[in-house]
């Protein structure tokens, strides 16, 4: 599966600046689909006395096992 956006579109330098950055790329891919369709599966929100941001996700997967029976768990894309 192609990736939704360019590895160079996230420009933080380090691992939580990325998610926070991305979770806030992900509400957006969100707020450009039409009202009536739109998923809500991606919240951020932020206090400013606290300086936090808080993130919460539901995203849709698929668990399958791989010839070990191991389990594999894949993301789906939801955003249509």
């Amino acid at each position: 599966m192609p990736s939704p956006f360019d590895a160079t579109e996230v420009k933080s330098d380090n691992c939580v600046a990325a998610l926070l950055e991305t979770s806030m790329m992900l509400q957006n891919y969100e707020l450009s689909v039409p009202e009536e369709t739109r998923p809500n599966n991606i919240t951020v929100t932020f206090d400013s006395e606290a300086g936090s941001a808080t993130i919460a996700a539901t995203i849709p997967v698929t668990i399958t096992l791989d010839p070990t029976g191991k389990p594999v768990i894949t993301a789906e894309d939801y955003i249509p």
